[in-house]
């Protein structure tokens, strides 16, 4: 990787940031966010002015992505629309949540989503995967193709819903996945200011604000049931008992309440676009795929996956890096500036919106050699290119507010990948090409038909 720490600022002749034409703000409403921003920061250079219905700045330029979320994050803060949208609709949890409620709601939860403390979830996650294997392998058709978008979908959301609730979930799995549909609906398309506010009028809204009623109530009666049996062990359980090492504060259930949504939002789509995307790419890359199969030989034989093994997997992590780097599921990050606020010599007004694309980042050409070529070996220890402790890879994220959840989510990725590698050959149904679609995930647009052999012993 270069280490070049220049950047191209966009200007006009008067030497102010250059605003592009009106067309492009067409663009930015009717066409694909990801590929507009994209286009901005090719045409435009590294820190672009846009001014839409509110102040943007477009950054694309690592020094400038660790300035605002590490060296000068303080400046900064999520009081953005899309934040403020979120926070309306699932609360003030931890990915919301501002200055003193963010550092105690941050200081209680790390614990629990180090390295060591998440390795209890793993038998969750291995008989998760086991069960929609044997559904796989029970079907009287195994020619017959499916879309593996819901198939990921629907395993992540069951791995997080046990992690959470351990046996209360099964019985109300139904009606999660039923919530989750209807929440994932909701951000399956591009925010546009007013209509996508809770208090717009529209069929979409209603829905969306009876479910997360419904979905409210029953977390409400699970940390009740919880209370009464003095808490379990699960993650409920487990936020239930924290407290503050020297205060000896614990959260609220109203704060735990936000906490759970969130994680159960935002904790299985991450993970379930990574995986469709890595499958994706597998197919299309078959050299690697057969890498990634004798990785998984080698690694865990005829045993049962232990997690030992998942620490020896390190090509299939490999792939994960390079999917997430080509397909990063929370594609884009945003910040608002809390005062006037000086960045690479611009001043920048108070409440202007700092804009950061990781799908733009991880594919900027100054910091990646062939950026849309799927090259897991880029991401080789002491290869070159190697991103692991620069801004110019961020896939969840960086400095203070970096993604909780990271080791959790690597973890899961890292099981489903080796038992669905263990057990079946992938292959896409038809060579459609496979068109993206950029919301508040990235998701593949109209999913990822494919064929699921078995592998032969």
């Amino acid at each position: 990787m270069s280490d070049d720490s220049s950047y191209r600022v966009a200007t006009d002749f008067s030497g102010k940031l250059a605003k592009p034409p009106w067309g492009y703000r067409q663009w930015m409403l009717t066409g694909n966010p990801a590929i507009f921003f994209d286009h901005l920061a090719n045409r435009f250079g590294d820190f672009v002015h846009y001014r839409g219905a509110f102040n943007f700045y477009l950054i694309n330029h690592p020094d400038l992505i660790k300035n605002v979320l590490q060296q000068t994050n303080k400046n900064f803060d999520k009081n953005t629309p899309i934040y403020r949208r979120f926070a309306n609709a699932f609360g003030n949890g931890l990915v919301v949540s501002e200055d003193t409620r963010w550092r105690c709601q941050r200081k209680l939860m790390q614990p629990m989503f180090g390295h060591r403390a998440i390795e209890q979830f793993f038998p969750v996650m291995v008989a998760s995967t086991n069960e929609m294997l044997s559904r796989w392998q029970a079907r009287p058709n195994q020619d017959s193709s499916f879309d593996l978008a819901p198939e990921m979908s629907r395993l992540t959301l069951e791995i997080v819903g046990r992690t959470l609730f351990r046996d209360n979930f099964g019985s109300a799995s139904e009606k999660i996945q039923e919530w989750t549909h209807t929440i994932d609906s909701y951000s399956a398309k591009p925010p546009i200011p007013i209509i996508r506010d809770l208090w717009f009028p529209s069929g979409r809204n209603r829905r969306l604000k009876r479910t997360l009623r419904e979905f409210h109530g029953f977390i409400q009666e699970m940390i009740d049931e919880r209370v009464a049996t003095r808490h379990g062990d699960d993650l409920l359980g487990i936020l239930l008992r924290a407290q503050d090492p020297q205060s000896g504060q614990a959260m609220s259930h109203t704060q735990i309440a936000d906490e759970v949504l969130g994680m159960i939002v935002g904790g299985h789509e991450t993970s379930s676009s990574a995986l469709t995307w890595a499958w994706y790419e597998l197919t299309q890359h078959p050299e690697t795929l057969t890498q990634v199969f004798e990785e998984i030989d080698q690694v865990i034989g005829s045993r049962p996956l232990e997690i030992e093994h998942i620490k020896e997997l390190s090509f299939t992590r490999m792939v994960l890096d390079e999917v997430l780097r080509l397909h990063p599921p929370f594609w884009f990050e945003n910040r608002n500036t809390r005062q006037q606020t000086k960045l690479a010599g611009v001043d920048l007004p108070a409440g202007s919106i700092i804009v950061m694309s990781r799908y733009s980042l991880h594919r900027h050409r100054r910091y990646w050699r062939d950026p849309n070529r799927f090259n897991p070996h880029r991401f080789q220890p002491k290869h070159e290119e190697n991103p692991r402790s620069s801004y110019a890879y961020i896939p969840f994220g960086g400095g203070p507010r970096i993604c909780i959840g990271t080791h959790f989510a690597m973890m899961e990725m890292l099981v489903i990948m080796a038992l669905i590698g263990r057990h079946f050959q992938i292959e896409l149904s038809c060579e459609d090409r496979h068109e993206m679609s950029a919301a508040t995930t990235m998701t593949p647009k109209h999913g990822v038909r494919v064929i699921a052999r078995p592998r032969a012993s």
